[in-house]
């Protein structure tokens, strides 16, 4: 990563939900486990079936989650701006994608790759557990909204 990478990330990682607790200091252990990339529009991040192994977070752009019907139609089921989180079931388990992520503007993202988290957890375990308990409560947060949609339909 680059130095402008680097002062980029300072600007952009604290006001993130999840590490929204982290101190100055914490954020600076952080920063060399993070990878910035930058996508065009239209670029697919990964398909329905793919394996999970990162999760990452829209610092510019957005990204969509589309899944496939019984009849073959692609569907959005969600769209994600600044600041949002997607992928993130892949720091918990080795699962298949159950959905497409695609970019739908030129977007940055901040890239968290399941092999450098788990090597952050090795070196900063208090504050790897901080970031578990903060995906732990993004997944209960979407869980509880889509089972509210979900019931609108019955």
């Amino acid at each position: 990563m680059t130095d402008e990478d680097k002062a980029y990330l300072r600007t952009q990682i604290a006001e993130i939900s999840l590490f929204r607790n982290f101190t100055a200091d914490e954020l600076e252990r952080l920063l060399p486990y993070l990878e910035l990339e930058s996508y065009d529009d239209n670029t697919i991040l990964f398909k329905e079936g793919d394996r999970g192994d990162y999760l990452c977070v829209a610092l510019e752009g957005t990204i969509e989650i589309r899944k496939e019907s019984i009849s073959n139609k692609q569907t959005v089921i969600a769209k994600f701006g600044r600041g949002s989180i997607v992928g993130e079931m892949a720091l918990i388990d080795q699962f298949p994608h159950s959905a497409v992520a695609q970019v739908t503007a030129n977007s940055k993202l901040l890239i968290f790759s399941r092999e450098r988290f788990e090597k952050f957890l090795e070196a900063e375990p208090q504050l790897g557990i901080r970031i578990l308990r903060e995906v732990a409560r993004i997944l209960s947060q979407r869980l509880r909204r889509h089972s509210g949609r979900f019931s609108d339909i019955f």
